[in-house]
C-alpha cells in the first residue's frame, strides 16, 4: 500500500474546495444571545432553559426509565451516590469527599456540592440517611408532588422570580 503524504491530501481537498469548508465548521460556535433589557439587565432569547440543581444526578437514579424520578428511585440513587462519595468507606461522607464528588457528577458550583445541604444536624459528616433525605428534600423543592419528571429537571433561563430580584430594590422618596 503506497503512503500518500499528508501535504498532498491537504492540497486536494483545498483545491477540491472542502478544507475551507470543514474550516469554517470547526470556526462556528453556538451563543445563546440576548438583549439588554431596559436598566442593563440582560435578557436571555425565549425558550433558552437551564438544568435545576442536581438535575444530571436525578436523571441517573431513573432506574427504570420511565422518565419519573420517584422517591423510592431517589432513595436507592442516592444510596448508590453515597457509596462512590465515601472514599475511605467509613460510612459518612465528609465537606472534601463531597466537594469531589459533587466536582465530578454536577460542577462545584451545584447546590449538591455544598455539604450544608445535606448535613441537617451540622457535625461535619454526612450519613447515608441524610444524604437521602438531602436528595428528597431538593426534590420536593423542584416538584412538591414527590415524583420528579425530566421536564422538571430543567427551567426556563428567565424564570420571572428571578428578573425581578435582579433589578436593584425601589430607592425611598426623597433620598
Amino acid at each position: 500500500m503506497k503512503r500518500v503524504s499528508l501535504a498532498v491530501v491537504a492540497g486536494f481537498l483545498a483545491l477540491s474546495g472542502v478544507a475551507p469548508a470543514v474550516a469554517q465548521d470547526v470556526d462556528k460556535i453556538d451563543r445563546v444571545t440576548g438583549a439588554p433589557a431596559p436598566g442593563g439587565v440582560f435578557r436571555a432569547p425565549e425558550g433558552v432553559r437551564v438544568v435545576s440543581p442536581g438535575a444530571l444526578v436525578y436523571a441517573s437514579f431513573d432506574r427504570n426509565f420511565d422518565g419519573r424520578i420517584t422517591f423510592e428511585e431517589i432513595e436507592i440513587g442516592a444510596g448508590l451516590a453515597f457509596d462512590v462519595a465515601d472514599k475511605n468507606r467509613d460510612g459518612f461522607i465528609t465537606g472534601f469527599e463531597q466537594t469531589d464528588w459533587a466536582a465530578s457528577v454536577a460542577g462545584s458550583g451545584d447546590v449538591i456540592a455544598n455539604a450544608m445541604t445535606f448535613d441537617i444536624d451540622l457535625d461535619r459528616s454526612v450519613t447515608r440517611a441524610e444524604f437521602a433525605a438531602g436528595f428528597k428534600r431538593l426534590a420536593g423543592q423542584i416538584n412538591p408532588s414527590g415524583e420528579l419528571t425530566f421536564v422538571d429537571l430543567v427551567q426556563p433561563l428567565n424564570r420571572s422570580g428571578e428578573q425581578a430580584s435582579a433589578s436593584p430594590p425601589p430607592r425611598p422618596p426623597g433620598r
